[in-house]
């Protein structure tokens, strides 16, 4: 029988499963935290844990034997420093100067341990996020609307640095702890209700201040927080290069700062106006916070007056109740481990959400070919996105023989990147199987598939890095740079025809790609193309046999697109490629075109074929040589004739 939240019944379970969670989730946070700081570095650790609580205790070890030293001196004064008297007050000297000279160099040797941890727990905390995202069959998973905004969330926290001291902040909150703690035990010995007293009070002004940080988050995440992106996006139009132009040629300028102005100070209004909501309660802990040191100071007055203590006891229990703030809230230093708390967790919750539970197949070692073109075939393979009802693609039955080029074509939508996708191991369908080489696609991808995208990254690295992603182990190699005929980077530069471009930039092949960066040059649209198309070169040459263009010149036009198609094919002869556009006049020069319409290949043959059969490609052929007619005219008409038109 399934269980209803609203029966009574089910609301006493949800109430249940709601305070057990409130109980657990603090200690989840916690083991999560302290495992991954334990792979920062186990040694670090230890040796920064013995300094915490050596630390943390010593200020109440040093009130101890300021309080002895105070008591011994009227009488060492009096009977000398070679009395018994004398020889206690010098044992208590050397102990308040032994005290201070380790906390010194305590704090010295902690702070070291710090900044190597906090370096450590962050690279581990990144790198922790990289193997959850990168370790997923596809890219499927990235597209959950869950797993997108624990990434959001992430980057955020990343973005504003509360990461880089979460170790030095919870080290000094440990800190903090075991001071205010023993300084509490130490009050004992003044009234067994004292260090009660005070240690409620100050629990009451943690509540407080966690109350109004609550309150403060549910602003900027609920009232706030559309002001908040909306004062973040003005601010990048502001200062950002990306809308650096528009702003100055239309003179928005002074409206954009105007409008940042106004949404900012809305989100600070919001702020505030929580603020003012927490002063009663800030009221009251004030009131109390002075009501309970008022007690303990009059109940130590009083045994003062009834000569019940010493002046030695006097200094301690006043250090005692002054030192015992450290049981309290220390201020941004808890607000911002709470937020690395938040930050662990997600990447906690992260890891689960992109854990998989199918693992990936075994290869079969006698199997795997690891070179040659690539044999393509998808069986009966469906498909359809995340969110949505209608398939992109139903029950597609291709085979692209090893060696063959083939074109891809059909109007957008009609579900051709989705098989670059799929061909790639990048989606996994939802029935039938893509295989590559008799082996499914997921598994056989890597190494054997390369991929110049429509959107291909442009990486702000060198000019080797960008072309030599295509092959790492080639690009690793130690030749010399510039020797095309041993260098296979070099040579897949030059077959792309980017050998002017190498000359010309000013560091060469470390020349980085990018204006942000010193000696960086930024390329034009053709250029990124032609390290593009090198990339891919350069997969060939190590060892992929099935290259795929899937519509990365759709911004150039017609006839560079065709040329740089026709080159492709001229320099991956013998590999297996597949073309990608929506522009059929590129890719005439195609062994085979497959025409892609409502979800399945409707047409498929030779250029001349598929206009012999007067179909649904020849239709767009004729459609698409009309426009460009109109658009690119054969001749400039000369003479009258200009005349005329003019």
């Amino acid at each position: 029988m399934s269980s209803d939240v609203s029966a009574p019944g089910g609301a006493v379970v949800a109430r249940g499963q709601a305070r057990t969670d409130v109980l657990t989730r603090p200690l989840r946070r916690w083991r999560s935290l302290l495992r991954l700081l334990w792979r920062a570095g186990p040694a670090h650790v230890v040796a920064l844990g013995v300094l915490v609580v050596v630390l943390g205790l010593l200020p109440t070890a040093i009130i101890l034997a300021t309080g002895e030293l105070v008591g011994a001196l009227p009488a060492a004064v009096e009977h000398g420093l070679g009395s018994a008297d004398g020889t206690t007050a010098l044992l208590a000297l050397a102990a308040v100067i032994v005290g201070w000279t380790l906390r010194a160099f305590g704090h010295n040797a902690a702070g070291y341990l710090r900044q190597v941890l906090d370096s450590a727990f962050t690279s581990t905390f990144h790198e922790t996020i990289a193997r959850s995202v990168l370790g997923t069959r596809g890219v499927a998973p990235l597209e959950r609307p869950e797993v997108t905004g624990e990434l959001a969330a992430l980057e955020d926290a990343e973005r504003r640095g509360q990461l880089r001291s979460t170790v030095s902040t919870m080290s000094n909150i440990a800190m903090s702890r075991l001071t205010g703690l023993s300084a509490l035990i130490v009050l004992l010995g003044l009234r067994w209700w004292a260090p009660l007293l005070l240690a409620s009070v100050w629990q009451l002004v943690n509540l407080s201040y966690r109350r109004a940080s609550a309150k403060g988050v549910t602003v900027g995440i609920s009232e706030g927080a559309s002001e908040v992106r909306r004062s973040e996006y003005l601010r990048g139009l502001a200062v950002g290069p990306g809308a650096a132009k528009e702003v100055r040629v239309f003179g928005l300028a002074g409206w954009v700062v105007g409008q940042y102005a106004d949404a900012w100070s809305s989100v600070l209004g919001a702020i505030w106006r929580s603020r003012r909501a927490n002063r009663l309660l800030t009221a009251v802990v004030v009131a109390a916070i002075l009501l309970a040191h008022g007690l303990v100071l009059l109940t130590l007055s009083r045994d003062v007056n009834r000569g019940a203590i010493g002046v030695g006891e006097v200094a301690v229990f006043v250090q005692a109740a002054v030192v015992s703030f450290s049981f309290g809230w220390l201020g941004d230093m808890q607000w911002w481990l709470t937020r690395s708390l938040d930050a662990v967790e997600r990447v906690e919750r992260l890891g689960s959400l992109l854990a998989t539970t199918d693992p990936v197949r075994p290869t079969p070692p006698d199997r795997r070919r690891t070179d040659g073109a690539v044999d393509v075939r998808l069986r009966d393979v469906s498909f359809t996105y995340h969110g949505r009802s209608r398939p992109t693609l139903d029950r597609l039955n291709v085979h692209v023989a090893a060696g063959q080029s083939t074109a891809i074509v059909g109007a957008n939508g009609a579900g051709k990147s989705t098989m670059v996708k799929l061909l790639c191991g990048l989606y996994e369908p939802d029935s039938g199987r893509v295989l590559l080489d008799g082996l499914d696609a997921e598994v056989a991808a890597r190494g054997r598939v390369a991929v110049i995208f429509q959107d291909f990254v442009r990486y702000e690295l060198s000019l080797r890095a960008n072309v030599g992603f295509g092959s790492l182990t080639t690009a690793d190699d130690d030749v010399p740079v510039d020797d095309t005929a041993v260098d296979p980077v070099a040579a897949a530069l030059r077959d792309a025809g980017g050998a002017e471009l190498l000359a010309r930039l000013p560091n060469g092949w470390d020349t980085v790609l990018a204006r942000g960066y010193d000696g960086g040059v930024d390329l034009s649209g053709g250029e990124w193309q032609r390290v593009a198309l090198a990339r891919a070169l350069a997969a060939v040459r190590g060892g992929a046999g099935l290259l795929i263009l899937d519509e990365p010149t759709a911004n150039l036009d017609v006839r560079a697109e065709t040329e740089l198609f026709e080159q492709f094919l001229d320099l991956t002869r013998g590999t297996t490629t597949i073309l990608v556009s929506h522009r059929l006049s590129s890719v005439r020069r195609a062994d085979r075109i497959l025409v892609v319409h409502d979800r399945r290949i409707v047409e498929d043959g030779s250029h001349q074929e598929l206009i012999a059969q007067e179909g649904r490609y020849a239709r767009m052929f004729a459609l698409q040589a009309q426009r460009f007619a109109v658009e690119e005219p054969a001749a400039v008409p000369s003479g009258p004739e200009v005349v005329r038109d003019a």
